[in-house]
């Protein structure tokens, strides 16, 4: 299972150059990115390469973030992945790509989907 930071900053110019440098000083890396805006604030979806140290790092700097489960699936593998989650009334929150070929996606239940993709030969992350 992939942990997902979802970090609601300010809606302004370099609330998000912060995080990263933030991120940097620690030697923490991001594997994936998304960002949303809403309103006055954004929330940065972001997949690192060390989780439990970066809770800590974001903790510290009194930073509202939230921890949720998501899955990774090869991008090639997307077109596959939609039609049997559709089809097993799984509903995708939100998705977005990362490096290496590979494609987040959050949804509204997650071991329900991890079962059907599974089943469909489909390998998640």
């Amino acid at each position: 299972m992939t942990k997902q930071f979802s970090i609601f900053l300010e809606n302004k110019p370099g609330r998000l150059s912060s995080i990263i440098d933030l991120f940097e000083r620690n030697q923490i890396k991001v594997l994936a990115m998304g960002i949303a805006e809403a309103g006055n604030y954004g929330i940065v979806r972001c997949i690192l390469d060390a989780p439990e140290k970066a809770a800590e790092v974001l903790r510290d700097a009194n930073t509202a973030v939230n921890l949720v489960e998501v899955m990774i699936i090869d991008l090639k593998d997307m077109y596959s992945a939609v039609r049997v989650l559709g089809e097993k009334g799984i509903n995708i929150d939100y998705a977005y790509t990362m490096d290496m070929g590979r494609m987040v996606i959050k949804v509204d239940d997650d071991a329900k989907a991890r079962k059907a993709l599974s089943e469909a030969g489909i390998k998640t992350y």
